[in-house]
């Protein structure tokens, strides 16, 4: 009985070492976001997917290589590029991958993550080095997508697909900085002087109409005195003397409503020849028909 106890333990201990030693190391467990490659002496065999296989790993009968598949950033440190117009500018650029062949990933390139990276520097090089400065700074998202096109050509036979590359540092030379500065605010003054000038022309267009319309009708250049003497009597604190004209300045000269059309149109046009013609023409008319005294 002792014999058959003893038997019985020696096999226990033996299937517990078994389980413990010999099966448990060959229960892999693959996550949700990997894929496993199987190799069986050496060679392909299969693809698992998530869950738990089993792979006999003992002699080199069979070898799990696990891939992630999850989304992968790598940021492209600043590289020191020559552009077209002999500029030298440092470029850096983030590139966003996924793997979407584990075969192709584990058998078609030893390190996939190393050579994606150094074909996309190589890619952004070439693209920055054939483009000017201008273009650089203006077409980011262009130059990127065509870096992406370039690069996606080789790495779909190493399983790998670009999502994205975003180009998010761009480095000028300081001098390069300082004059673009100056060129920025050189462009605004000139916006600004422009703005300023145009609404002073607009204002001497008012202006003028209204001297015109003013001097046509009887009293309103009197009625504009006196209501600036109106204005100017709201101010308790100050005294102004006003030496009013002995002649009413409606006595000057009068224009006929053809002529002031004909001038209000040339003040829209800003035709000043044609104001002053027809200012000239109606102050000799005016002498001509004066009264001699």
């Amino acid at each position: 009985m002792d014999a058959i106890l003893g038997v019985l333990v020696t096999l226990f201990l033996v299937f517990v070492f078994f389980v413990l030693f010999v099966f448990l190391p060959c229960v892999k467990i693959i996550k949700q976001y990997e894929k496993g490659v199987v190799l069986r002496w050496g060679k392909y065999q299969k693809t698992v997917d998530a869950g738990l296989t089993v792979v006999l790993p003992y002699f080199g009968y069979q070898q799990l290589i696990r891939v992630d598949t999850r989304q992968v950033a790598f940021e492209i440190s600043p590289q020191e590029v020559m552009t077209k117009d002999n500029i030298n500018i440092k470029v850096g650029a983030v590139v966003y991958y996924r793997v979407t062949d584990a075969v192709k990933a584990v058998l078609g390139v030893q390190n996939y993550n190393a050579n994606a990276i150094s074909k996309t520097q190589a890619v952004l090089r070439d693209i920055v080095g054939t483009s000017d400065m201008n273009t650089i700074l203006q077409s980011r998202e262009e130059i990127a997508s065509r870096v992406r096109e370039l690069v996606e050509k080789d790495v779909e036979n190493w399983g790998l697909q670009i999502d994205q590359i975003l180009m998010q540092q761009i480095e000028l030379p300081q001098d390069m900085v300082r004059a673009m500065a100056q060129k920025a605010v050189a462009e605004r003054n000139r916006e600004a002087t422009i703005i300023a000038s145009s609404a002073e022309l607009e204002a001497s267009k008012n202006v003028t109409k209204a001297a015109i319309i003013m001097s046509a009708v009887p009293g309103a250049l009197r009625l504009r005195e006196l209501q600036t003497i109106k204005d100017i009597s709201s101010e308790n604190n100050e005294k102004i003397i006003i030496f009013m004209p002995a002649k009413s300045q409606d006595d000057g000269v009068a224009f006929d409503p053809d002529r002031i059309k004909v001038m209000l149109d040339a003040v829209d046009k800003g035709d000043i020849s044609a104001i002053a013609a027809v200012a000239a023409t109606q102050v000799a008319d005016s002498t001509t028909s004066a009264p001699t005294k």
